[in-house]
């Protein structure tokens, strides 16, 4: 046979795979938001000076390690829907080349 042959069984098993990523930095994201909260008084009294810019800090590295989960998650979504999408176009031509395969034998 010439030309060559997609593994559509791996294809798939690479979406599931991506999917699980993708759901585990739904986790990553709850925890980024919900369980790294400081308050202003846990990183100092009114007293430290730098408390205020500790605390800012703070809130601006969790804005950012938002953002950075939300990017690798529409990324993986965009990897994962171009990757199912590749599997479906080959499993539509391998089936529409086995049809015309019959056809032809007939």
């Amino acid at each position: 046979m010439s030309g060559y042959e997609v593994d559509l069984s791996y294809l798939q098993d690479t979406v599931k795979k991506l999917q699980g990523v993708a759901d585990g930095m739904d986790d990553a994201n709850q925890k980024a938001q919900y369980q790294t909260n400081l308050i202003h008084t846990q990183i100092g009294s009114e007293t430290f000076i730098e408390a205020s810019n500790l605390h800012t800090a703070h809130d601006n590295m969790k804005t950012q390690l938002a953002n950075m989960i939300k990017t690798l998650q529409t990324m993986i979504q965009e990897f994962t829907d171009k990757t199912g999408s590749a599997h479906d176009q080959y499993a539509a031509q391998d089936t529409q080349t086995s049809q015309n395969f019959s056809r032809g034998a007939s």
